[in-house]
């Protein structure tokens, strides 16, 4: 399993989701063409993420790069609460369906009606509802420019 997990874009097009990622996979290298990912168009809105995490932002990746952030941290809990893995490829319908769901739980959590998550800390520091809503933030700035989330291993 990876540490971190980055907003990117396909270099085709015609990559819309996973189905036409897999599509383009199978396809003979003549047809396929280059293929790779590139950095969101747009950075000043990942630059602009809270990323303090002991006072609520979202973990940094390894490498400090903005449009990424530190998967291990969140992943367990994304996974257990939502059935989605960070360290799965997550197409743009995917990031705005989990990005929906976490809006609702963060409703609920803010009426007590859900545990928060502590990412590690022993007990609720006062920051534990900040970090997930940093961490919808990041999907926020993902969905508006229809991006995918990239693990990286």
């Amino acid at each position: 399993m990876g540490l971190d997990v980055y907003a990117v874009r396909p270099s085709q097009d015609r990559v819309i989701d996973n189905a036409a990622f897999q599509r383009l996979q199978e396809m003979p290298p003549e047809e396929r063409g280059e293929f790779g990912w590139l950095r969101p168009a747009e950075l000043e809105p990942f630059r602009e993420l809270p990323r303090e995490f002991t006072t609520g932002g979202l973990f940094w990746p390894s490498d400090g790069d903005p449009t990424g952030f530190r998967g291990q941290v969140y992943d367990e809990w994304v996974s257990d609460e939502f059935g989605v893995g960070l360290y799965d490829l997550v197409d743009p319908e995917e990031v705005r369906g989990l990005l929906k769901r976490l809006d609702e739980w963060l409703v609920r959590a803010e009426s007590g009606a859900v545990p928060v998550p502590l990412f590690g800390h022993d007990s609720d520091d006062g920051y534990a509802l900040a970090r997930v809503r940093s961490l919808a933030a990041f999907l926020r700035a993902v969905a508006a420019q229809n991006l995918w989330l990239f693990p990286d291993y």
